[in-house]
């Protein structure tokens, strides 16, 4: 796919309202695209809107339930007057706990919104990019081939991405449609910085016997967590390795990002 076609074109933002989307769909507009993107809700919405970013071209698609969030993705499509050029999808969560004590609930939700919430987009828009030379964009995580105590849930849902990432870049590959990961270390986001809180309440919602069994790992990784906010990269330096891989004529099939990669 060529810079042209690409800037002719609507390149969908999935996740546009967290740290590095915002800072993607920020560079993608000043540098002449045209984007199209996702919030979680409207109160990410709206803050998008009081940041100077045009209503027109953002919507509401919550993967809690990914059906839902693709009804909400086509809709958005049929609305668009350009041809989608491009996906990029950015959306995340990281809960963390014990895979003894975590409720399976927590597991299912994760896997919604991390994995199969991407296989959904895949499928809602391949047709659209097989007809317009685009490729896929998915941003995965360090986490992704490197597992750690307490994060389970969500390195489980990266390690699924690779392996999803990894067979539709071979299925969509005889139409030149490219399939990308960037693979990110620490980022200084709020889901990032707010780790460590979410550990000490993790830690608190354990009876003694899980203090007792799990204490020691989440010391070990409230430290990690706070190493990591020292070495994190900033979300606009992972935004620019996506519109690298957005610009480049062939892509890399793994973008790895940041210091601790």
């Amino acid at each position: 796919m060529a810079v042209t076609s690409a800037r002719s074109g609507k390149i969908l933002v999935i996740g546009a309202s967290g740290g590095v989307g915002r800072c993607l769909t920020r560079q993608l507009l000043d540098g002449g695209y045209h984007v199209i993107g996702s919030a979680l809700d409207q109160a990410d919405l709206d803050a998008m809107v009081k940041d100077g970013f045009d209503a027109a071209d953002l919507f509401v698609a919550n993967f809690s339930s990914a059906d839902a969030g693709i009804a909400q993705v086509k809709e958005a499509l049929t609305r668009s007057d350009r041809p989608l050029a491009a996906v990029i999808s950015c959306v995340g969560i990281n809960p963390c706990g014990p895979l003894e004590t975590t409720p399976i609930d927590v597991f299912r939700r994760t896997m919604e919104i991390n994995t199969v919430s991407n296989l959904a987009i895949y499928q809602a828009t391949l047709p659209l990019l097989r007809n317009n030379d685009g490729r896929f964009i998915f941003v995965g995580s360090m986490a992704g081939k490197v597992a750690f105590p307490l994060l389970g849930y969500y390195a489980a849902s990266k390690y699924a991405l690779e392996g999803l990432a990894d067979t539709m870049r071979l299925e969509a590959g005889q139409w030149g449609v490219p399939v990308t990961l960037i693979e990110p270390g620490a980022i200084a986001t709020p889901m990032v910085h707010g780790f460590a809180a979410l550990l000490d309440k993790g830690l608190e919602q354990l009876d003694e016997e899980g203090k007792r069994n799990y204490g020691d790992y989440f010391a070990q990784q409230s430290a990690f967590s706070q190493a990591g906010d020292s070495v994190a990269v900033a979300p606009d330096v992972v935004a620019t390795v996506i519109v690298e891989a957005l610009e480049a004529k062939t892509p890399q099939t793994r973008y790895a990002v940041g210091n601790a990669v």
